[in-house]
């Protein structure tokens, strides 16, 4: 028949897709003709039903995807993507457990991605039930465990800080680079305050009426809302040191520098704080991009971003005690704190005898 061939004792509709062709497996043979037709019509009837894996993608990243926060979002799209590439030849009813778990399988000697995926993947058949284009209660990604990752205790030290600041802004060749000096600032606030990521790069030169509780410059210092704790975060306002005085009058000397330039059509009005070197908010790629080419040169270890809200943290704790570290992290209770903070000086004991 055309269009169909055998393979592997199993049945296939070849179909083409530009120039690759794509084999979406239909039925054993030994399942006798029946059944093949059934899953040939099947399949011929999905390219006009709007069910299709793709699609279904497309709508979680519409209607569930837009409520999460904007660094999310940057890694749950290319996540997308790659779910929606694997699974395009299925509807959204067909894919079943063997299929997820062949699929995450790549995955798992990195246990955070593996895990960031499946949640993905079952939050995508969560949206699937909802619509209708699975029965109830048959998220296929539900019997596949997690992989679990260990919790992360890496110290970034106060040497190994100063290192990356200067590794951002020197390149490769010694000279200074364009996003050094934004990099620098945004690592020292980041440190000061112990701030997400996300919130510090939405973080306002003023206080916005009609957006008050987003992150913005205050007479008392630094005000910030965490976003993941929407319903239970508390505002706080980080406040002034001299440190933190030093690089918000930084930021905004370059935010002035850039509205002082000679031609009108290179200044951008912006609230946020940071910004590129077009005048426009800074984004998570181009910070992202900064960070790994400055820990590069600097020769850290592997280092996270987030590894900087730890160390604010741990240097409040040791100053000021579990309860200052609670109150800058704004967690629900010390115990969370204590089991967030980075052990980095050995215990004194005296000798057994």
């Amino acid at each position: 028949m055309k269009g169909v061939q055998i393979k592997g004792g199993r049945y296939y509709r070849v179909k083409a897709d530009g120039a690759k062709r794509l084999w979406i497996p239909l039925t054993k043979v030994r399942e006798g003709l029946p059944a093949f037709y059934t899953a040939l019509a099947d399949s011929l009837g999905r390219d006009s039903r709007d069910d299709t894996m793709p699609k279904l993608v497309a709508e979680w990243q519409t209607e569930v995807m837009v409520k999460h926060s904007a660094k999310t979002q940057i890694d749950e799209k290319r996540r997308a993507s790659v779910i929606a590439e694997s699974f395009k030849t299925l509807g959204a009813g067909e894919v079943e457990t063997p299929d997820c778990y062949d699929f995450l399988k790549p995955f798992q000697h990195m246990a955070r991605t593996h895990d960031l995926f499946r949640s993905q993947l079952r939050s995508i058949f969560q949206l699937a039930e909802l619509k209708g284009y699975r029965k109830a209660g048959s998220n296929p990604v539900s019997a596949i465990p997690t992989m679990g990752s260990a919790p992360r205790d890496r110290y970034i030290t106060d040497s190994e800080l100063r290192r990356v600041k200067i590794g951002g802004i020197y390149g490769a060749n010694g000279r200074r680079t364009p996003t050094g000096i934004n990099l620098a600032c945004f690592l020292e606030v980041a440190f000061l305050t112990g701030a997400d990521v996300g919130v510090l790069l939405r973080l306002r030169e003023e206080r916005d009426p009609e957006n008050p509780d987003e992150p913005h410059v205050c007479a008392d210092g630094i005000f910030v809302r965490r976003d993941k704790t929407e319903r239970t975060s508390r505002p706080v306002i980080v406040e002034w040191t001299p440190r933190l005085r030093a690089v918000v009058a930084k930021l905004k000397s370059i935010k002035a520098a850039q509205q002082n330039k000679k031609r009108a059509q290179q200044r951008v009005v912006t609230p946020f704080l940071f910004i590129g070197m077009d005048g426009t908010p800074w984004t998570y790629e181009a910070l992202s991009s900064a960070w790994q080419k400055a820990r590069a040169r600097a020769k850290l270890p592997p280092t996270m971003l987030r590894d900087l809200r730890a160390k604010a943290a741990t240097d409040k704790e040791e100053k000021d005690g579990i309860t200052g570290a609670n109150a800058l992290l704004d967690h629900t209770t010390e115990q969370q704190t204590a089991d967030y903070i980075r052990r980095k000086k050995a215990r004194r004991t005296s000798a057994a005898a």
